[in-house]
Formats: C-alpha cells, structure tokens, sequence
C-alpha cells in the first residue's frame, strides 16, 4: 500500500508562500486573562500512530478576548491535485481554555473530530490536541497523492508577528521568502494567510501552503495567486526528524 511520498512533497519547496499583516499580541499577565485576536500555526500528526506519514499542517483560529465562541480553520492540501481541503474548527474560550469541534471534507472523504488547548502566559502561546473521529484512515488518489489520516495530533498557535524562538524569523522580499534553518530541521511548513478572511470568521483563510524537506531555507511566492497590493501572513514552522517543532515564526507583508 502506497503513503504519502515525502520525496514528492519535496518538490513543492521551489512554490511559493505567504503571509498577513498584524501586530503580535503581548503575552498576557496571567493564564487566567489570555489575548485574543487571529493566532496562526501548525497541527502536526502523531507520529506514534501514524508513522508512516505523520505530517504538518497551517492552522488558525479567530479568538475573542473574552469568554466566548472562535471560529477557525485547518488546511489539508498540498498539491493542485488534490480537492481543498478544509477543516472548519468551531468551539468555545473560557478563561485559559479551548475547546471545540472541527469537520470538513479531506479529498472525498467527511471528517470530523475534537480539538482541546489552553493558554500559557510563560510561552505567550496556545497548544493543545486534536482527535480524528474515524481514527486512522488510508486515502489514495490516483495519480497525485496517497496517504494516511492519523487518528489524533498536536497543535500550537501563536500571534501574528511572534517568532518561538526570538532567533528563528522569516523574511520576504518581492516573492522570494527565506528563513536560517535550525539545526536537525527535516520538514518546514510553509504556508499564507489572508487577514481579512481570517478575522472576518468566515470562509478559509489560508491560500496556500507546502512542506520543505530537509535543512532548505526557501520558498518561491512567484506561482502564489496573490493580489497585488493586498495584505497577508507568511508563516514557517521547522520540526525536527522526530517532529517536534524547532521554531516558528509568521510575518505580515503586501503583495507586491
């Protein structure tokens, strides 16, 4: 049986990437009091219950400052091939705390599942779990992907313009993005984001996103379909060969 082809993921390092302009948040003064606002990030699959593909993927979510509902997204395509692929997360922030559902369609198939987290004002950044009701799931798409569903994953949300740690960060010039790869970095997901969208809370925000393979520090935004003049947010998240995350970071730009 066919999985996803890292190899052929490889490729997408030569297309391009985004990103959205905003402010980060300052940490808040205590777990009982977290920021709200757009926080972008990355889910990553357990790579104890899928490891023969365990891979990352953008996710945001749109929070309140206050104890209320968020909406969000997770974004599961990588390749033209592919249908678009959305996760639509839903839920509730009380104090520290998230908790929600997420569900979409991933390439034909319905979805659905859990997703818990909580604030840390020491990381000044929210983490948590998220769980695939159907559980572990092979799809093939002929000619274009094969691959592996895993039954349950991590995820970790930042605000808008923070880099974990200060020494990783990204930069943009025209359509051309870089980034100083941490050492042991075997994956970087790259991926764009639309503000407006993001914040508006409806529809998805992300407009593309790839998986950089191995110790490379770029990406090619020239094949993003990008409106000029428009702005957005470019993120880069590194995990390492047992897919923990080295850095993160996200910056704001307009397209030129």
């Amino acid at each position: 049986m066919k999985k996803r082809s890292l190899r052929a993921l490889a490729l997408c390092a030569a297309l391009p990437v985004c990103a959205w302009a905003a402010s980060p948040a300052s940490p808040a003064a205590n777990a009982s009091t977290p920021p709200g606002g757009v926080y972008v990030g990355y889910y990553q699959e357990d790579p104890a219950t899928n490891p023969e593909d365990p891979t990352m993927g953008s996710v945001y979510l749109n929070l309140p400052a206050s104890d209320s509902s968020f909406s969000g997204t997770m974004y599961f395509t990588y390749f033209g091939c592919q249908s678009n692929n959305v996760g639509t997360v839903s839920g509730t922030k009380k104090a520290a705390s998230l908790s929600g559902n997420w569900s979409g369609t991933v390439d034909g198939t319905q979805q659905k599942g859990s997703m818990e987290g909580a604030y840390s004002a020491a990381k000044g950044a929210y983490a948590g779990t998220f769980t695939v009701a159907g559980g572990k799931q092979h799809i093939d798409i002929p000619s274009c992907i094969s691959y592996y569903i895993a039954p349950k994953g991590t995820f970790e949300l930042f605000a808008v313009g923070q880099n974990t740690p200060s020494s990783f960060s990204v930069a943009i010039n025209g359509h051309d993005v870089r980034w100083t790869p941490p050492g042991g970095a075997m994956m970087t997901l790259v991926f764009v984001l639309d503000p407006a969208i993001a914040t508006s809370g409806h529809g998805n925000a992300t407009v593309w996103q790839t998986l950089v393979l191995g110790p490379q520090g770029t990406a090619d935004l020239s094949d993003v379909h990008l409106v000029s003049g428009r702005p957005y947010v470019l993120a880069v998240s590194a995990a390492d060969s047992k897919f923990r995350r080295l850095g993160f970071a996200s910056k704001a730009f307009t397209a030129p």
